[in-house]
């Protein structure tokens, strides 16, 4: 029988100025997957064995964004707005399938909507 996975909530809860860097709407997004899906990576962690320390559970969210970015043919090192958006989409899709509950994905991709709506253009 399958574990009930706990989901935590998050928000934002800092003010952001008008506009910000993608790379900070980049790690903006890896804290709020982090304070979500974290627990549950760090209770697998255990499970196999391998250390469950915070940062190396960062470490696999960061991996999992990495992917995220290849998917949408984008780069993790250097974001831009565009990709921001796929990933955001992409990493909610992938919670639903999960088994996150629709209310929590919609509330955590408001807040990255809000978010991304503050990143610079993708003219450089």
């Amino acid at each position: 029988m399958a574990r009930e996975r706990l989901y935590r909530e998050w928000a934002l809860e800092e003010r952001l100025p008008s506009e910000i860097s993608p790379e900070r709407a980049r790690d903006i997004m890896v804290d709020c997957f982090a304070t979500v899906h974290g627990p549950h990576y760090a209770h697998t962690k255990r499970l196999l064995g391998v250390s469950a320390e915070e940062a190396d559970v960062r470490r696999s969210i960061k991996g999992i964004l990495r992917i995220a970015f290849r998917q949408a043919k984008g780069d993790f090192e250097k974001p831009d707005r565009d990709s921001l958006y796929e990933v955001a989409e992409y990493l909610r899709e992938k919670s639903v399938t999960w088994g996150t509950p629709a209310h929590v994905t919609a509330t955590h991709f408001s807040e990255m909507e809000r978010v991304l709506l503050r990143v610079r253009s993708n003219q450089n």
